[in-house]
């Protein structure tokens, strides 16, 4: 093993700027369509492709990802027809594109809120706010 996972930043007791930074990823997850698999993929592997491209994670996947991604959801349809020897690869895979908790810590990546987006989800307005004269709203009674 390659040792322990970084501590969060609250937790360390050396608090000098990381040599890696930590990037954010927005709570939302990704916007779009999913890019075509390049396998032809079963019923868990199609779930699995369309779940995973929506995951906060997949805004920092590149083109270079997209085989072992496509490998990654091979590996959901043989777990469905009982092939469990797979479960070892599936977790690694995991790993590697921060689908974990231990995968997102080495990547150093963190999902950051999305609170405008949340807000325009749920539909509330954004406040508005604008400046007064006290004097001038005074007169104005």
């Amino acid at each position: 093993m390659p040792g322990p996972l970084p501590k969060a930043a609250g937790q360390r007791r050396r608090r000098n700027a990381p040599t890696i930074p930590t990037t954010k990823l927005t709570a939302g997850g990704r916007e779009g369509q999913p890019p075509k698999c390049p396998y032809q993929l079963g019923r868990a592997g199609r779930a699995w492709w369309t779940w995973a491209w929506h995951t906060p994670q997949a805004a920092a996947w590149s083109d270079g990802d997209l085989f072992a991604l496509a490998r990654r959801a091979r590996l959901e349809d043989d777990s469905e027809m009982g092939v469990s020897a797979r479960m070892r690869e599936m977790r690694e895979l995991d790993d590697r594109f921060g689908l974990t908790a231990k995968g997102m810590a080495a990547l150093r990546w963190e999902i950051a809120a999305d609170e405008v987006g949340a807000r325009r989800r749920s539909g509330a307005s954004t406040p508005r706010m604008r400046v007064v004269d006290p004097e001038l709203a005074a007169t104005a009674d």
